[in-house]
């Protein structure tokens, strides 16, 4: 039994989890933090993540995609592409969320803006301009990227996908660490099973350390482990409404051979377009790491298979949809998610316009392969309006959800900004309302 009982128990490491543990950790109170996974002490490669992904999640189903998940301090950030878009505006007029001030704090305080034109990668800038002389309109994007961190230009091979070793990009573990600097503690390697209910108030957890299971207390409990392992920790907790209309974003890739340098030595979605969000579909330039991107594209089984070892020459562009909620999580963590009809008719449009692009920008037309669906940013898994409330409080008394679980409706874009806002707004309520 962990004997300290603090102000505030935040499970999970994610960019929501970590945002409310910090601004509470800034407030001085005393903050507890939980995370399942260990510090990554070799990002930027596969065998330096090996520990950090949820490995089983990663192998398809017979009716689900793989979907990948971080597992380590930073969570999921440390596998994402550093993409920053500020919360829909939906958020407001139908939920009455506004987050806008929080993400124009966030933008300033870490600095959010596209990458330098000199930065943004040679096939990227090829990719933009292809796709703006057919008529369609890219841009570069907002980055959690700084390019004045890194070492030697960037991330090459799809590395900044496995943890950034140069440090440019921006993880939730930064913020965990300055919470730590500021009084919070901070427990690795220790995953929540359960929540401590008594009295239909939530006391602590149960997590499953080195040393065994171990009980942790807090006046608070705030679940940030996504939209996967929240889901999991509520139903293990008797929580039944959880986990049910799971959603998430399918993604494709859409490979074509250059003569030029490929997609691999950019920068991951430095361009891209949110032209057609109103279909449902993101587009971007992306290539899959090193050691997958043959196996992927041998999987979209191109008509010159030898192609799959050409990794240097290979253009690549992420197609990205939004799906409809009807997925399911359970309590071992493990999930339910059909592709439906709606969703593969935007992947083969989204993947018919990338064709396009690609051969403008140099392809050979006889190269294009597709990869098979993944699924990227799990969430609406304790949604608000059904799981939690308008301030992401349970049916369960001190207990709250905070990541892209409690999100309401697909979100079809990048989440990372959305729930550094959801975990600022919590912080703040519990401090103005002297919940804490």
């Amino acid at each position: 039994m962990h004997g300290k009982t603090y102000d505030a128990l935040v499970v999970g490491t994610g960019p929501a989890g970590a945002a409310v543990a910090l601004r509470l950790a800034k407030a001085g109170k005393k903050v507890g933090i939980i995370e399942r996974g260990p510090r990554v002490s070799r990002p930027g490669t596969i065998l330096g993540m090996l520990g950090a992904i949820d490995l089983i999640g990663m192998i398809p189903g017979l009716t689900t995609p793989s979907a990948v998940r971080g597992i380590a301090l930073g969570g999921s950030t440390l596998l994402y592409c550093g993409t920053a878009v500020p919360p829909p505006k939906w958020l407001k007029t139908k939920y009455n969320l506004d987050l806008e001030a929080y993400s124009d704090e966030t933008i300033e305080e870490l600095e959010l803006k596209p990458l330098p034109d000199e930065k943004l990668g040679a096939a990227g800038k090829r990719i933009m301009n292809a796709a703006n002389e057919l008529g369609y309109h890219w841009e570069p994007f907002r980055k959690f990227i700084r390019p004045q961190y890194a070492k030697k230009g960037f991330c090459t091979g799809g590395s900044c996908m496995m943890g950034c070793s140069c440090g440019a990009k921006w993880t939730a573990a930064e913020y965990v660490d300055e919470a730590v600097r500021n009084g919070a503690e901070l427990h690795l390697k220790s995953k929540v099973d359960r929540v401590l209910i008594q009295d239909g108030i939530a006391v602590g957890v149960v997590a499953r350390t080195a040393a065994g299971d171990q009980d942790f207390w807090g006046k608070l409990v705030i679940l940030s482990a996504g939209g996967i392992g929240t889901p999991g920790i509520l139903l293990r907790s008797g929580i039944n409404s959880a986990g049910k209309k799971f959603f998430t974003d399918p993604v494709v890739m859409v490979y074509g051979m250059s003569k030029e340098p490929g997609s691999k030595y950019d920068p991951p979605m430095s361009v891209g377009t949110f032209e057609h969000y109103d279909e449902r579909i993101v587009l971007s330039n992306l290539t899959d790491p090193n050691i997958l991107f043959p196996l992927m594209l041998a999987a979209g089984r191109p008509t010159k298979p030898w192609l799959a070892l050409q990794t240097g020459k290979a253009m690549g562009i992420m197609v990205k949809v939004g799906d409809e909620m009807n997925g399911t999580i359970f309590k071992n963590e493990r999930f339910r998610k059909p592709m439906m009809k709606t969703e593969k008719d935007r992947l083969k449009k989204g993947t018919e316009i990338s064709k396009k692009i690609l051969v403008k920008a140099g392809a050979d037309p006889n190269s294009l392969a597709v990869t098979p669906i993944r699924l990227t940013h799990p969430g609406g898994t304790a949604r608000i309006g059904e799981v939690v409330n308008e301030n992401l409080e349970t049916e369960v008394k001190n207990l709250f959800c905070c990541d892209a679980s409690v999100i309401p409706e697909t979100l079809d874009l990048p989440v990372v900004l959305s729930v550094i806002c959801f975990g600022k707004r919590l912080a703040d309520h519990l401090l103005q309302t002297k919940r804490i």
